[in-house]
């Protein structure tokens, strides 16, 4: 009888775990709260897609083209184009489906004598620029997809 009754009470707390969290599931999906980003979205969505990258690219070039340290790099750039050409290599690098027709970054820099003090404060820009609209996940693995790029920008220690 023992053994009958405890069986009886593991069901019924088993049918009880499962109806509660059915409940929750239910409430949840019906709550005012945004959908929560499943792991499998493109970084291009996480991001915001192409609204937040292109103000991520705006706010980066225009305050490293103003900066006296930084600006001589942007010298007879025509910025808007530029703009548009990383916005692209961002939308295609994270997924976005974005064609990239611009030159390589290494052909695009070959002549420009960036220094590592130049590249380093356009990333302290974009990183900035990156935590205002991004969350920290994303700007990390935009990053790491970007890092590389370094070795073709800078030509000059």
């Amino acid at each position: 009888m023992k053994l009958i009754t405890l069986k009886f009470f593991t069901i019924a707390f088993c049918a009880l775990i499962s109806l509660l969290g059915c409940s929750q599931l239910a409430t949840k999906s019906n709550s005012s709260e945004p959908p929560k980003t499943n792991a499998q979205d493109s970084l291009f969505n996480r991001m915001g897609g192409l609204p937040v990258i292109k103000i991520i690219v705006s706010e980066t070039i225009d305050e490293v083209s103003s900066n006296p340290k930084t600006s001589r790099s942007f010298k007879d750039i025509k910025l808007p184009k530029l703009k548009e050409s990383v916005v692209s290599q961002i939308c295609k690098l994270t997924g976005g489906g974005c064609e990239y027709d611009g030159e390589t970054m290494l052909n695009s820099h070959k002549d420009a004598k960036i220094s590592t003090a130049e590249f380093e404060l356009f990333v302290s820009v974009f990183r900035e620029s990156l935590s205002r609209h991004t969350n920290t996940r994303e700007k990390n693995e935009l990053l790491k997809i970007l890092a590389p790029m370094k070795r073709d920008i800078v030509t000059i220690q």
